[in-house]
């Protein structure tokens, strides 16, 4: 199972390989963000909320059988005021005159 999260900060793939799945439930344990959550009818985890991801790793290195791969696409590379403020061009040095 892909996952591809495209937010305003970052664009994240979470990869789960679900053969693998053992079913410890351990990545939902070790996520602080509640971003996993178990899937009873498939019997594996899944991202139910991909955008509250921070990029800790912890689910990835917890899980027993290395199901899960998470894969930054990308980043934001400038301040996050000047994004929602509309000034991106701005920050970016290409100012439209």
């Amino acid at each position: 199972m892909v996952v591809e999260n495209k937010g305003q900060q970052q664009s994240v793939r979470f990869v789960v390989d679900t053969d693998r799945c053992c079913g410890c439930r351990k990545c939902i344990r070790r996520c602080m963000e509640n971003v996993w959550q178990w899937d009873n009818e498939h019997h594996h985890a899944y991202q139910k909320y991909p955008d509250e991801c921070v990029l800790c790793y912890q689910c990835e290195m917890e899980c027993l059988n290395n199901c899960i791969d998470i894969q930054p696409i990308a980043t934001l590379q400038v301040d996050p005021l000047y994004y929602s403020a509309g000034r991106i061009e701005e920050a970016m040095g290409q100012k439209g005159e």
